[in-house]
């Protein structure tokens, strides 16, 4: 007992020491003064927020969150705060709305003529930016002098959609960030990253946001994080499918009409905004930044796929967090404004992306075959520096600013695509499936008695696990599959998803298997892949050789097979297995993934 007691003071030390090499020995700082430190409330406004009297050095509790904004709404009617659903560990997921119209029902907010903009905080919880600039901007709309922003378009905050993981807070939370001192977690409070579950729905933080997307309908959405990484000068870094995606129209007005407003606006107040950057070496950008083409498992790129303008900022974790919480605070408002300025062009584009023919579809993009023309990189000095640990090198930051020409590595090159039935039929008892599909939107028509159809459907012929879980769940490593048509009959409550509808890209993405973030890629088919009826030998060895006589050509048949296969020849058991296939004990369902297609 006294070796334990001894133990904790040394195991804190150890915290302390830990937390103190974390901060004391991130890369140089830039100095920064932006002009949107203005934006900061005086300590003696009796509206500043908990984030604010820290200096915008700390951050606050769910807690002192929801009680801030309760007392904003209380005073303002021009805002209302709705649950939109119950955390993992029973806290409730709250959706402020703000309307100058008091607009608060989704029938009226996805009617009215003004747009609908919809902004998250903390779906990685400790990644809290959003949450704090979202504070001060509501504020400021409310009790401050920039109400006539409400004239522009109404809105959706969400200041804490991973409340779980905000409330998993301590100092310890993300090593390579500066700041708030106190942070919560990424992942949800069993473990599952949010943004990862926008195409499977197993958190409820996501189920919340489908379910807002699909009441709501906004006419645009920004999902707020802090990045991971290497270091550079931009301090606000954003990004939306601009090519390899499916809303090709949607994806020219962000880049035409929303991004040079929103940067020339950031520009004004201080900051650099930026792409979104990720190291082709995985360490620096000598070898160029990658312009990934993620899959819809991911919000941004599930707005994509839906047709709903979707905006991923990254703010880079090693600014300070008193500049990236103002540098949210300057993209949120410019793209109030410039969605407001350019509504109609939006809802012009949007409309042009529902409306578009699906013959085939995309389900996997790869890398170009050679890099797109090199770009400006406001890059940061560095050194390599061999570790005396590792006898490896590594990147050390300098803090010094240095400009650079890098590739641009574009991973739009369509790899997969699959051509698009005229609907997909799932049978009643896969009800989590159709269940999924309902919560995403998707429209469908529900049999109401049994009935015999003709479709196709694919079965999986070779197929490999991964080692371990991915999100909980097993996926699969790699597969092979062959199609052909079978007469099903199915029962009441199986259901009939056409594919031209608004969603139609959406459930391609989850009926067909080649797909990355199919419900078959996912593994909620798994329990096909199980045999439950087998052979006998004492049954099948008469049963063969009834075959074999009755059956020249089976007979000629296996002889090829042995000819062909010595391991297979010498195997009693392959032979009784290959014998068994041709029977028709065989269970017929066995393999085949239960999604018919009609076409």
């Amino acid at each position: 007992m006294s070796s334990f007691k001894t133990f904790l003071p040394l195991f804190f030390l150890v915290l302390i020491t830990t937390k103190a090499i974390s901060q004391d020995f991130l890369p140089p700082l830039i100095p920064w003064n932006g002009k949107s430190k203005s934006l900061i409330a005086e300590p003696s406004d009796p509206w500043i927020t908990p984030g604010e009297l820290s200096g915008l050095t700390e951050s606050p509790s769910y807690d002192e969150t929801m009680a801030w904004l309760e007392k904003l709404s209380e005073s303002s009617p021009y805002i209302a705060i709705n649950s939109i659903g119950t955390s993992e560990q029973g806290r409730m997921i709250q959706l402020v709305m703000v309307s100058k119209d008091q607009d608060f029902t989704a029938q009226e907010l996805s009617t009215s003529k003004k747009p609908l903009i919809l902004f998250q905080a903390g779906i990685h919880a400790g990644e809290i930016d959003g949450k704090d600039a979202g504070m001060m901007l509501l504020r400021d709309i409310n009790v401050g002098e920039k109400l006539e922003l409400l004239d522009y378009a109404n809105l959706l905050f969400i200041p804490i959609l991973n409340v779980d993981g905000h409330e998993r807070k301590s100092a310890y939370g993300r090593v390579n960030q500066r700041g708030p001192k106190i942070m919560g977690w990424r992942s949800n409070a069993v473990n599952l990253n949010l943004n990862r579950d926008y195409t499977k729905l197993e958190t409820e933080g996501i189920k919340a946001i489908a379910k807002v997307i699909k009441d709501y309908d906004p006419d645009l959405y920004i999902d707020i994080h802090v990045t991971d990484g290497a270091d550079y000068q931009y301090d606000v870094t954003y990004g939306f499918v601009e090519t390899g995606g499916y809303s090709p129209e949607i994806s020219s007005w962000l880049s035409n009409h929303f991004k040079p407003e929103v940067d020339q606006a950031l520009k004004d107040q201080g900051h650099i905004p930026g792409p979104l950057l990720f190291a082709a070496n995985g360490e620096d950008f000598t070898e160029g930044n990658i312009a990934f083409s993620f899959s819809p498992r991911f919000s941004h790129t599930y707005g994509d796929i839906r047709h709903l303008p979707s905006i991923l900022i990254e703010n880079h974790s090693l600014k300070p967090f008193e500049q990236r919480v103002l540098g949210t605070y300057v993209f949120l408002e410019q793209a109030i404004k410039s969605v407001g300025n350019h509504f109609e062009s939006l809802q012009a584009a949007i409309a042009s992306d529902q409306d578009q023919p699906k013959e085939s579809i995309v389900v996997k993009f790869g890398f170009r075959d050679t890099p797109a023309d090199s770009v400006e990189f406001l890059g940061v000095k560095s050194e390599k520096v061999k570790s005396e640990l590792t006898g490896n090198e590594y990147v050390s930051w300098l803090g010094e600013p240095d400009t650079q020409l890098v590739p641009s590595i574009l991973m739009d090159k369509p790899v997969t695509s699959v051509p698009v039935p005229k609907a997909y039929w799932v049978p009643v008892e896969w009800h989590e499936v159709i269940q999924k599909m309902k919560a995403h939107g998707i429209e469908m028509e529900v049999l109401e008695e049994a009935k015999e159809l003709n479709l196709e459907f694919s079965t999986v012929t070779e197929f490999k696990m991964v080692s371990q879980p991915y999100e909980g769940l097993m996926r699969f490593q790699s597969f092979e599959l062959e199609k052909e048509y079978r007469k099903v009959t199915l029962q009441p409550g199986s259901v009939r998803v056409k594919t031209d509808q608004d969603l139609g890209e959406l459930a391609v993405i989850l009926m067909e298997p080649e797909s990355v973030d199919s419900f078959f890629q996912w593994g909620y088919f798994n329990t096909i892949l199980s045999q439950t009826e087998y052979m006998e030998t004492y049954v099948m060895e008469p049963m063969i050789q009834s075959m074999l006589e009755k059956d020249p050509d089976l007979k000629k048949r296996f002889e090829e097979e042995k000819a062909k296969d010595e391991a297979f020849a010498k195997s009693p058991r392959r032979i009784y297995r290959w014998f068994y296939e041709q029977t028709p004990y065989l269970d017929q369902n066995w393999k085949v993934i239960p999604v018919g297609r009609e076409w």
